[in-house]
């Protein structure tokens, strides 16, 4: 009797990405062997070449840092001016990298060496393992030590493990981001576990930044007065479970180190909406980026999307239109 043989659909990757995944891999690798063992003193001499490397050859993601500066800011920044910030993003980005990589050297016993804190003792959610708290942040500053080091300033709790197109990298950055008893989860179900959390008295991190498909349930907000689809991750966490929100940033200090700073709990409107509330936690993060607009992540695609109506020239070039956003703005009113 013939045998029925069943052919995978899986696409393979062409053999010339396969060795450039292996080779990805092998680097990050032999980084996360090796940076732990040199000194903190030397990452931003590092990270100050690396950056300038990166933002050289980086063409596509220097065009979005570039676009996104031009269009956030309109015409109060001249384009050198532009240049400068995207190229201190970089240094940014890479001392973050570097950092998270030179994280097992730190423990619970010594991270205060390199990094302080601000407000733990303005509310008494921070220190009370059984008060719920939600924490909002941004791909602002060490972002990467900030979600780390919470672990230690608050209690442990969950992370959504990110998933990266070659496969190979997950396990390095799922290791080096729970090296500090986070645990990490997958994106399905995630905010069914967080709610879960919440619910029994726990804490947990969203970034107020996350520009995500309109058809994942995306809130619109105006991010430096342009529309933009925002995941609705901590509005509906706080509406679903009453549990307090709290804006929490961490700034780079003169010696290198860094202050983490737990600012007081939002306020906010009777009654307030998801989009109200994704709004909120969106300006406050705004507020702290035009202050130092060099500490965020201007590589990131924020406006994915642009609304038919809106003049093509005021949006990002990469911005498309779709019929799914303007669908998005119309549901709420826009």
């Amino acid at each position: 009797m013939d045998q029925q043989v069943k052919i995978s659909n899986t696409k393979l990757p062409p053999p010339w990405k396969t060795w450039r995944y292996r080779l990805e891999f092998l680097a990050l690798s032999a980084a996360a062997a090796l940076v732990p063992k040199l000194p903190y003193t030397s990452l931003d001499q590092l990270a100050s070449w690396l950056g300038n490397l990166v933002f050289a050859l980086d063409l596509r993601g220097r065009s979005i840092a570039l676009e996104n500066l031009r269009c956030a800011f309109a015409n109060s920044l001249s384009p050198e001016n532009r240049e400068l910030i995207a190229r201190q993003s970089y240094h940014t980005f890479a001392k973050t990298m570097l950092c998270l990589f030179w994280s097992p050297s730190l423990s619970k016993h010594n991270y205060h060496q390199w990094i302080r804190v601000e407000g733990l003792d303005s509310d008494p959610v921070h220190k009370n393992p059984n008060a719920p708290g939600i924490y909002f942040l941004g791909h602002f500053s060490n972002f990467e030590w900030l979600s780390l080091y919470t672990a230690y300033i608050l209690q442990p709790g969950i992370l959504i493990a990110q998933k990266f197109k070659n496969s190979l990298l997950n396990s390095i950055f799922d290791s080096l981001r729970s090296s500090t008893g986070h645990v990490m989860i997958p994106r399905e179900r995630a905010i069914v576990r967080m709610l879960k959390i919440l619910k029994n008295g726990g804490k947990v991190g969203a970034a107020a930044d996350l520009s995500i498909d309109p058809r994942l349930g995306a809130i619109p907000i105006r991010c430096f007065g342009l529309w933009t689809a925002a995941s609705p991750l901590a509005p509906t966490l706080n509406l679903r479970t009453g549990a307090p929100l709290f804006f929490v940033d961490m700034i780079p200090d003169d010696d290198g180190g860094y202050t983490v700073r737990l600012h007081p709990r939002l306020q906010l409107p009777h009654n307030a909406g998801p989009r109200e509330i994704a709004q909120i936690c969106w300006d406050i993060l705004e507020s702290r980026i035009r202050k130092n607009p060099e500490l965020w992540l201007w590589s990131y695609k924020q406006w994915r999307f642009r609304p038919a109506s809106a003049p093509k020239n005021s949006y990002p070039s990469y911005a498309n239109t779709a019929n799914r956003f303007d669908k998005l703005l119309r549901d709420y009113g826009y």
